[in-house]
């Protein structure tokens, strides 16, 4: 029997050397996706973020993905909506923003709970599972009673966070046991109700971040289900 030991070759580690750059890269996307859909922004701020370069220069999406592209020409509407009537503008996104996330008028919660309990309610099973997932890595919501754990800000960050410290199996289960569960099903319904198209392509372009993000963390899947 040989005793030679097994070795990694010199092109295995360069893939996963830039595997764990773009893990890193990605990471920053969740979080500047997870900052937009924690508050509402102001024209001004989206219209800075797109002249810094956003979307195109998230590292999980493509420039030329539809997903990225929707993004693009909102924000290019926006900045010609604003140059017109900044008022009326500002007033539009603040709309939009409440019916989303604060009224629910649009029947769009930013809550897992609410997609996966059966009597669609807030502080449910979901909730408590997603904070015992937090604990579990050492974080804690601070400001849960007025945001729940389960909120999708909360959830984009988790994940960064299991990015950044490396916990690709973690990162990978917790989207598969909670995000993706539910995340499909908000990004279509705002992406069909919402009255400005900065909101509808938000949504969808925090989608396709997560799956393409997902198919680079790689391993089967876990089956969908509430």
């Amino acid at each position: 029997m040989s005793d030679a030991k097994a070795t990694i070759s010199p092109a295995t580690q360069a893939d996963d050397t830039q595997t764990l750059i773009l893990l890193g890269q990605i990471a920053e996307d969740l979080r500047t996706l997870a900052w937009l859909h924690a508050a509402e922004r102001a024209p001004t701020i989206w219209l800075a973020l797109h002249a810094a370069g956003f979307p195109v220069g998230l590292a999980g999406v493509h420039s030329q993905e539809p997903e990225s592209l929707a993004m693009d020409q909102a924000l290019e509407q926006l900045r010609a909506d604003h140059a017109a009537a900044p008022t009326k503008a500002a007033d539009h996104l603040a709309v939009d923003f409440a019916d989303i996330y604060l009224t629910h008028s649009l029947r769009a919660s930013p809550f897992e709970s609410v997609w996966r309990d059966e009597d669609h309610l807030m502080m449910q099973g979901p909730t408590f599972a997603v904070r015992e997932a937090y604990r579990q890595h050492d974080r804690v919501v601070a400001n849960r009673r007025a945001m729940p754990d389960d909120h999708l800000s909360h959830e984009l960050s988790f994940v960064a966070h299991l990015l950044d410290g490396g916990h690709r199996d973690a990162a990978r289960a917790f989207m598969d046991q909670h995000l993706m569960r539910w995340l499909p099903e908000f990004a279509q319904r705002v992406a069909q109700r919402a009255a400005t198209p900065v909101y509808a392509a938000l949504a969808v372009l925090t989608l396709k971040t997560c799956s393409n993000l997902r198919q680079t963390l790689g391993g089967q899947a876990a089956c969908a289900s509430r």
